[in-house]
């Protein structure tokens, strides 16, 4: 469960050197990538709870499958009534922010899994006799 913790962690840094980026180059777009960092996350925090707290109930994560997504519909409609009017190409440049902050956990994971980071898990090698090789 140790790695759930650090993938969090990893996903918080990615998203706060995507704000500072974005905040530092595109400041128009900086409040999308804030907000899909920020609904990613709280969605994560949210699984980590339901799959460790107590007892693993079926509907606990259903529903949380289904609030995720609610969060994420949400989400999507405020960032089309928040940039409709906005002229060029604005709403689509907002989308795509949106989604380098949701994915902020996805990008936590394959961080989390190079060899910089992970290292490979070793096998240990038994020390018992194999009865295929040996004479009668």
């Amino acid at each position: 469960m140790k790695e759930v913790h650090v993938i969090s962690i990893i996903g918080f840094i990615y998203a706060v050197i995507l704000t500072l980026i974005t905040w530092l180059f595109f400041k128009d777009y900086t409040l999308w990538a804030m907000l899909g960092s920020a609904t990613a996350l709280f969605n994560h925090s949210i699984m980590i709870q339901i799959s460790t707290k107590g007892k693993f109930s079926t509907q606990r994560y259903v529903f949380h499958l289904m609030q995720r997504y609610v969060f994420y519909l949400i989400l999507i409609a405020f960032v089309y009534l928040e940039t409709k009017d906005l002229p060029g190409n604005t709403m689509m440049y907002s989308y795509v922010f949106m989604l380098l902050g949701v994915f902020a956990i996805k990008f936590g994971i394959f961080i989390y899994h190079t060899p910089l980071i992970k290292k490979p898990v070793e096998e240990k090698k038994e020390d018992s006799h194999d009865t295929d090789h040996q004479l009668p």
